[in-house]
């Protein structure tokens, strides 16, 4: 009886030994498990066919990043703008070419007659010299329900303001924007990058915009030293976008807005 008792003892304890060694294997698997990425989208932006814009198309390259370059096409040629030649070189490039308007105005201070001519004939120049913009910025930021409604009807599928997501002056603001925005044409960003803004400030803005995933357009006027309130130093933007290109591990890829949030060409209107 004895030894019976004793041989059935060895066999529960055998079979117990297997399922017991196994736990410690299954709970360090959970452990060391990755967490699942956040797909961010960063889109570069630099507004008004800035002369400097050329040098920072080459610098974009150099990291195989591409960027959205908004024009105004009456002022291509004037001094401290690209020239047409120019604007021909950074598309090559591979960089997209988007509409901002013919002079720069602010479209929320114009009758909506004046935004057509402003918004459509300036796509329409656009068109003559063989782009097909897709996507419009409103200089300034500055729209309203009118000039949404005219930058649908000149055939723009996507357009994009200034402000609205998370920075100093809004830090309750949402860091990103969803990748299926509910209005295609107001397209928010932080405010403006400006003379006084850090390289920290910017790169924030990005690690902000991780933690929940989405699209953030950054806005870049001039890209030149000491030269105006809504500039970035060259320096700076170079290291910013040297960090930027380390933080594909993390999910963070860098796209233009047109494919950012994948803008469909539109025929232009009739006259």
């Amino acid at each position: 009886m004895r030894i019976a008792h004793w041989a059935a003892a060895l066999l529960v304890a055998l079979i117990a030994v297997p399922a017991m060694s196994a736990m410690p294997a299954q709970a360090s698997s959970e452990a060391t498990a990755k967490p699942k990425k956040v797909s961010t989208v960063v889109s570069l932006t630099f507004d008004d066919g800035d002369v400097t814009h050329l040098a920072v198309a080459r610098m974009l390259e150099k990291r195989k990043m591409r960027g959205t370059f908004y024009i105004n096409t009456e002022t291509i040629g004037d001094e401290l703008k690209l020239t047409r030649a120019q604007v021909a070189s950074i598309a090559k490039g591979g960089h997209e070419i988007g509409g901002h308007t013919l002079t720069h105005v602010r479209l929320s201070e114009l009758l909506p007659s004046e935004q057509r001519v402003q918004i459509c004939d300036d796509r329409r120049t656009l068109a003559a010299w063989g782009y097909r913009a897709t996507t419009l910025a409103y200089p300034f930021g500055a729209e309203d329900a009118d000039a949404k409604k005219v930058a649908r009807q000149c055939g723009y599928d996507v357009a994009r303001t200034v402000g609205g997501l998370k920075e100093w002056g809004c830090p309750r603001c949402p860091a990103a924007e969803v990748s299926r925005p509910k209005d295609r044409y107001g397209i928010r960003t932080p405010g403006s990058v400006r003379d006084d803004t850090s390289l920290r400030e910017i790169k924030q803005q990005v690690l902000d915009a991780e933690k929940t995933g989405g699209i953030l357009p950054l806005v870049f006027h001039r890209v030149c030293a000491g030269c105006g309130v809504y500039s970035v130093p060259p320096k700076i933007l170079d290291e910013f976008l040297g960090w930027l290109a380390t933080r594909k591990s993390h999910g963070t890829v860098v796209k233009t807005m047109h494919d950012a949030l994948g803008a469909k060409y539109r025929p232009l209107p009739s006259q």
